[in-house]
């Protein structure tokens, strides 16, 4: 059994976690607060007239818009809906926060966990934009196929391991897979999905994979396309009814 800490000892520790430095734009603190991808949110404090100015650098509205979110009316007030739950303000894309010099500590965590929840929006947008574009591509092959479309069948890749494959296309009997159809709603979803099809492709090699991409998505054809083309076929979601026809041809 572990000696107890005292008080002390725990506030000791917790205060380590912060640190603290002198940069041209402030003072820069990084904090113990994290966003989705494990880095540690940095706030910078700096003297104005009348008190402290303390903001994230905009680096939570970056993560954001590296995601492809375009700064809309829409988003632009949620945004500002976040800051203010947080009694912040959103500037130039910058969380802020002026305060006065006994009130730093306040407003650093203040600033810290809204910057925080907005880069979240990031999450959301993944979880959202996956949803919405797999719906897309299902009823788009529903449409061309009918009563040969199979959703989330499981099928086991030859490692051993089980995966659920969103759209499966049947044979004209209706009895074996003949075309394994996965949505892919942006780039950051290749290295997962090379994988999963690598092990079905091993298991089940007359059965076609085609991984279906957004158009309007950051997926690179040129350079993601290469990496999946070597498990299958890639193609558009724009010529999808055109790349299944000629696939069903070979029937």
């Amino acid at each position: 059994m572990t000696d107890s800490l005292t008080r002390e000892e725990i506030e000791q520790a917790v205060r380590a976690t912060v640190e603290a430095q002198r940069t041209a734009l402030g003072v820069e603190i990084t904090t113990p607060v994290l966003y989705s991808n494990g880095d540690y949110v940095v706030v910078i404090v700096a003297p104005e007239v009348g008190g402290f100015l303390v903001h994230d650098a905009g680096l939570g509205s970056m993560r954001v818009a590296a995601e492809g979110m375009r700064f809309g009316r829409e988003p632009v007030a949620r945004i500002k809906s976040i800051a203010e739950r947080y009694g912040c303000v959103v500037d130039g894309g910058r969380i802020t926060r002026m305060c006065e010099a006994q009130d730093v500590g306040a407003a650093v965590a203040l600033v810290a966990n809204a910057s925080r929840t907005v880069a979240d929006l990031v999450v959301e947008i993944r979880r959202q934009n996956k949803s919405q574009f797999r719906y897309v591509v299902t009823e788009g092959i529903r449409a061309i196929v009918g009563a040969r479309l199979r959703e989330d069948e499981s099928f086991k890749g030859a490692s051993g391991i089980t995966y659920r494959v969103p759209n499966v296309i049947l044979d004209q009997t209706l009895q074996r897979a003949f075309v394994f159809a996965v949505p892919l709603a942006s780039r950051s979803a290749v290295p997962t999905q090379f994988r999963e099809l690598f092990d079905l492709k091993a298991a089940f090699p007359s059965v076609y994979n085609e991984s279906i991409y957004n158009d309007a998505s950051d997926f690179r054809p040129r350079e993601d396309g290469w990496i999946l083309e070597q498990v299958g076929d890639v193609v558009a979601i724009s010529a999808l009814r055109e790349r299944l026809a000629k696939v069903l041809e070979t029937v």
